[in-house]
């Protein structure tokens, strides 16, 4: 069987066309050099080189082999080089999810980021519902994903906390609460309301409905929105209310507005969290959560919201 060292023998001989220098180059005896290069030519079944007592010269076959030894021995080099790029995460593939209102934060400046640092990783970037994202890492078609922290509770996931910002009640801006100013629970009493589909978001669904009931509140929920800014473009339309992050100030309508809202002392926030599966040590993924790491944050200390 021919042996990587044998076209590296070979090589050396064709280009010094001396056994002696060729033996030198490759920090071995004459003789066995010699028997090496006789091996690889039984092998080929033809003659490489031709010798004589003064000179040695390639045969037609073997200026052709010569370019087949260079080309696999290049290959091989740069198939190995490559193999220890993608070992240290500089070359590879990440497929990422995020959510629409993923838009609205830092998510993409630090995608932007990490594409400068590793420009030989190629990134798929799908946007997609919380609840897609949570299949798609379980099933492994994703590798990690910007997903709302309720789809990242899962023992087969791993997270991190991105960014959390706070909730505000977003009207049409010929609401009387604009004119008040604030909103609390009594405010929204009868009121349409949009939410979130409860089939895309169950447990915030369903929190959400106990809590107007503690308080006595019994929204009218006169329609269902997979996402924060479709909720923004019902109520630019007048259907109704409804509940925002305040990194939708970026997506404002004209004509809606955001004002704070008294969730009487509890603190309600929306953390968008970055999602993994649990154990995935791809070198790609650890530098891409140690790139986006720089650009997580936490809930501000107090929220100013925007259009008020």
């Amino acid at each position: 069987m021919m042996e990587l060292r044998q076209l590296k023998y070979f090589i050396a001989v064709a280009e010094e066309l001396h056994f002696g220098r060729a033996a030198e180059r490759c920090h071995i005896a004459q003789p066995p050099l010699s028997q090496q290069i006789k091996r690889l030519e039984e092998e080929l079944g033809v003659i490489l080189l031709e010798r004589t007592s003064r000179k040695v010269s390639l045969t037609d076959e073997g200026s052709m082999f010569l370019a087949v030894a260079r080309d696999t021995l290049c290959t091989l080099d740069g198939g190995i080089e490559k193999m220890h790029m993608m070992a240290e995460g500089l070359i590879g593939k990440l497929r990422v999810g995020f959510l629409s209102s993923g838009l609205h934060t830092d998510f993409f400046k630090g995608v932007t980021a990490f594409r400068k640092k590793y420009p030989g990783i190629m990134l798929d970037i799908r946007e997609m519902q919380s609840s897609d994202q949570n299949n798609a890492l379980r099933a492994g078609d994703l590798d990690v994903g910007l997903s709302h922290h309720c789809y990242a509770n899962h023992y087969n996931l791993e997270a991190k906390t991105f960014m959390a910002d706070r909730y505000f009640l977003a009207v049409h801006h010929e609401h009387p609460l604009v004119a008040q100013g604030h909103a609390g629970y009594p405010d929204i009493d009868k009121e349409p309301f949009i939410m979130f589909s409860r089939q895309h978001y169950p447990e915030a669904y369903d929190r959400a409905i106990g809590r107007y009931y503690k308080y006595g509140v019994q929204p009218r929920v006169v329609q269902e929105a997979k996402t924060h800014q479709t909720k923004l473009s019902l109520i630019a339309a007048g259907m109704g209310i409804g509940f925002v992050p305040e990194r939708m100030c970026a997506a404002l309508p004209d004509c809606v507005r955001m004002i704070p809202f008294d969730f009487q002392g509890e603190v309600h926030n929306t953390p968008l969290k970055l999602v993994w599966r649990k154990g995935d040590k791809s070198p790609t993924l650890k530098c891409f959560l140690e790139v986006l790491s720089e650009f997580c944050r936490e809930v501000d200390d107090v929220a100013n919201g925007c259009n008020t």
